[in-house]
């Protein structure tokens, strides 16, 4: 048995972390004209956004999904506010919106930033047309009330981000871009957040609730599959092994 753990333990350790790969989305409430709203995924009610709050990413197969939103506390079947169809591209990513009392989809760019730079883009749900800056530098100027920017890139630091809207006090957020990082940054009347969208060109799930059952909904992989095939042929050996030399 202690042969048994050495191998299991040597086996483990030499496993890369497993990143996760497929299909993504993610769904956020944006819209100032509906406090809450009830999400509905291909049929299956997702729960209640407040406005400005976005669902961590939700793993889905590629092809059509129908996104739906209805006042919240409304029946099944009553009629739907607002409703897009996404048509979602195998390894892609996306983050679906209501804004401005319409449907977006944008589709999120989670791929590896060239020379160990970042990633950043804007979604400006707020009601004022906004700058942003690190440092002393903008990122994006005349970001439109209840818009969104592409992603720029960026080096990465601790700087702080600046905005800067029209009429309004600025807001400066500490906030630390990695090497490898894809981010968006929420700015809305309720507050102003960054989510990351990707590390090292892979989607940074929510966790397993949200990637499926544990956080394994793609099934096991050929380097999981051969560790557990050789921690069994070990066990099998050893206890081979006592049998012979107690039988």
């Amino acid at each position: 048995m202690r042969v048994l753990a050495v191998v299991l333990l040597l086996l483990l350790t030499a496993m890369p972390a497993q990143a996760a790969t497929g299909t993504y989305v993610r769904l956020g409430h944006f819209s100032m004209d509906q406090a809450r709203v009830d999400v509905t995924l291909d049929g299956t009610r997702l729960g209640t956004l407040d406005y400005a709050d976005l669902y961590e990413y939700r793993r889905v197969e590629a092809g059509e999904h129908n996104v739906e939103f209805r006042t919240a506390g409304a029946d099944p079947g009553s009629p739907v506010l607002r409703s897009v169809l996404v048509q979602a591209a195998a390894g892609k990513a996306y983050t679906v919106i209501d804004i401005a009392s319409s449907m977006k989809v944008l589709e999120d760019d989670v791929s590896l930033p060239p020379n160990g730079q970042a990633r950043l883009r804007v979604i400006n749900a707020g009601d004022a047309e906004m700058d942003l800056l690190r440092g002393s530098v903008f990122v994006h100027r005349n970001v439109q009330a209840t818009s969104t920017t592409g992603y720029v890139v960026m080096l990465p630091g601790k700087d702080g981000l600046q905005v800067l809207p029209r009429g309004k006090d600025s807001t400066t957020l500490e906030a630390t871009l990695e090497p490898g990082g894809v981010y968006s940054l929420l700015v809305s009347a309720r507050r102003i957040e960054l989510r990351t969208d990707a590390k090292g060109a892979e989607v940074v799930p929510g966790g397993g609730q949200e990637t499926g059952f544990g956080g394994m909904s793609g099934g096991w992989d050929w380097l999981t599959a051969l560790v557990i095939a050789l921690i069994v042929g070990v066990a099998m050996y050893s206890v081979r092994g006592r049998l012979f030399r107690f039988g």
